[in-house]
């Protein structure tokens, strides 16, 4: 028995312990399906191809023991506070360690057409919420996911009822203890028929301990429904984090991710889009800053089963010292899913001899009436233009900063919240004045 199968083992240990009042609820079942899938599947290796640039062997090496719900006890007030954003006033969900926090959150101006509800409640309950968990999220071949679904607690469910708008966006806020924990919060999201709302979620580590976090997002988009959907990963550069959002459009509705990614040792984010109806719009925007051995992996699907739809996507990097970056992007373009419209680019910035990225962009469309680009691109500073900003007494790191930011401004003009959008424009000047450039 290699380490890697060692250190699976382990966890299978851990979840026969784990488990104390939850193993009555219904969903249980469900978890015991899921262990035995990761038991199968075991963490996976480099030889698999859509591992293929990220090793994970340090995540099955390390002793990470699955989050109680007392180590979430321990966070005070005053430590959400200092994650939050300036000049936000609107609602703020907390979870810490995979646990939804209603202690810690501020509900009061949360429109009372939004339901927030914790995972908990609604497995102890048994109630028909719970039916959606798997649905957009498939474990049966995903070993992160079948491990999450097997450690499942508790997070955080939020409903939008139908034709309503919530005109201050929600903030869910991830929180990390560390101390080798693993966490595995849940996040389910229902946008119903004719509602529009903004999410921003957010992910943080109290200290510079190491933790895994590995969580599963599934969203559904209702028939003329609009979700825009903001992300900020700023963890702890000691710390792990897996990624899997899984959303479900339907007709005429429209998606718009920008994630944002800035800390983590190992990060890794999976994002699949099914547009299931005509006329949806996808909108897929990234940005991801690394340093040190900083290793940021994205992978993206989106999958055009209907006709008439479209989808956009721009990733961006900027890599430094021995960091690596990652990212696969696959648009599926089904026989039936005539005048899509898909484009597709992902572009690097590195900014030492040693910074690595591997990219690839893929089509695969069956259809003949499209118009499907992607392309990528990876280089370094314009050596003409900081020529040019020197040359008219700009000092030599403030004219790396000034082209380093220019060319992430596009990702980020696509925000349109405004204290999420400064809160990002600081960590970027934070950096590039530090240590970026």
């Amino acid at each position: 028995m290699n380490s890697i199968e060692k250190n699976t083992e382990k966890y299978l240990d851990a979840f026969r312990t784990h488990f104390n009042g939850e193993a009555k609820q219904a969903f249980h079942a469900t978890r015991e399906k899921a262990v035995d899938t990761f038991s199968r599947l075991g963490f996976p290796s480099t030889k698999k191809e859509e591992w293929r640039f990220t090793n994970v062997a340090e995540i099955s090496r390390k002793q990470f023991s699955p989050a109680g719900r007392n180590s979430s006890e321990t966070v005070s007030v005053s430590d959400v506070e200092k994650f939050m954003f300036s000049d936000w006033d609107g609602p703020v969900l907390v979870v810490v360690n995979g646990y939804f926090k209603e202690k810690l959150s501020n509900l009061d101006s949360l429109s009372d057409k939004v339901k927030v509800e914790s995972l908990a409640k609604i497995l102890d309950n048994n109630d028909k919420a719970a039916n959606k968990l798997g649905q957009n999220a498939i474990w049966a071949d995903e070993a992160f996911t079948a491990l999450n679904t097997a450690f499942t607690k508790d997070g955080c469910v939020i409903t939008v009822d139908a034709n309503s708008e919530n005109s201050k966006p929600v903030h869910l806020m991830h929180i990390s203890t560390g101390d080798a924990i693993l966490s595995s919060p849940r996040t389910v999201v229902n946008i119903n028929k004719n509602a529009n709302i903004t999410i921003v979620e957010s992910f943080h580590s109290l200290n510079s301990k190491d933790s895994f976090t590995n969580i599963v997002s599934e969203i559904f988009v209702d028939e003329n429904a609009h979700l825009k959907h903001y992300k900020l990963q700023d963890v702890d550069t000691n710390s792990f984090l897996v990624g899997n959002c899984a959303i479900n459009q339907n007709q005429n509705s429209t998606y718009q991710s920008v994630a944002m990614d800035f800390g983590g040792k190992l990060v890794r984010n999976n994002i699949s889009l099914a547009l299931n109806g005509e006329n949806i719009s996808s909108i897929l925007n990234g940005l991801y800053i690394a340093q040190g051995e900083q290793h940021i992996d994205n992978h993206t699907f989106i999958d055009h089963a209907q006709p008439h739809c479209e989808s956009h996507e721009l990733y961006r990097g900027i890599l430094k010292d021995k960091a690596k970056g990652v990212f696969s992007g696959k648009i599926l373009v089904r026989q039936d899913a005539q005048k899509t419209d898909a484009k597709q680019s992902n572009n690097c910035l590195l900014l030492s001899e040693d910074a690595r990225i591997d990219t690839k962009p893929q089509l695969e469309i069956y259809a003949d009436d499209v118009k499907c680009t992607h392309g990528a691109t990876v280089g370094q500073l314009d050596e003409s233009a900081l020529f040019y900003l020197r040359a008219r007494g700009v000092p030599y790191k403030k004219a790396m900063s000034i082209l380093t930011y220019a060319f992430a401004e596009e990702v980020i003009d696509s925000i349109k919240t405004d204290a999420f959008k400064n809160k990002v424009e600081a960590l970027l000047l934070e950096r590039l004045e530090k240590s970026l450039v």
